[in-house]
């Protein structure tokens, strides 16, 4: 209980992150909020104590920063950051703007979407406003796979629908 009260208190400190935040490397900063997101997600029971993949592209801007979070533990795993691939099961997929709606429903992946423009957007969608990092959750998309939020988080977000 202490490990979740301290988690959200860095999720906390990262919603409201001052403007001088631009002297901070945003790749740094978005790879913490997908870390900080994923602590607060309820996994299906059946992913056991396996590594929680986060997949991304090697090309893609938070590669780099996202691949510093490997072993990183979330509840009773830890994170692997990995290119997505044919058979790899993907916990959290870290998409670009304008990405398609993935295929999969009920496989409990978590899809964040960077800076989304239109279209789909995500169960989480990461989005700079007035020079703050926010993040707006659909719960619906997070049903659809399998996945619910704490309470917490979902008092965090800027917008939930």
């Amino acid at each position: 209980m202490r490990s979740e009260y301290l988690a959200a208190t860095a999720l906390a400190l990262f919603v409201a992150a001052l403007p001088g935040r631009a002297q901070t490397d945003d790749a740094v900063l978005k790879a913490a909020y997908i870390y900080n997101i994923a602590q607060f997600t309820v996994w299906p029971a059946n992913a056991g104590t396996r590594p929680l993949n986060v997949c991304v592209a090697s090309g893609h801007a938070l590669w780099q920063s996202l691949r510093q979070l490997h072993g990183k533990p979330v509840g009773e795993r830890k994170v692997a950051v990995v290119e997505p691939a044919a058979g790899t099961a993907c916990d959290v997929t870290v998409l670009r703007a304008g990405a398609v709606r993935p295929a999969a429903d009920g496989t409990g992946m978590l899809a964040v979407v960077d800076e989304p423009a239109t279209g789909y957007a995500g169960a989480v969608a990461l989005v700079e406003e007035d020079q703050h990092l926010r993040f707006d959750i659909d719960t619906k998309e997070a049903a659809r796979a399998g996945l619910r939020f704490s309470s917490r988080l979902l008092r965090l977000a800027r917008n939930v629908r």
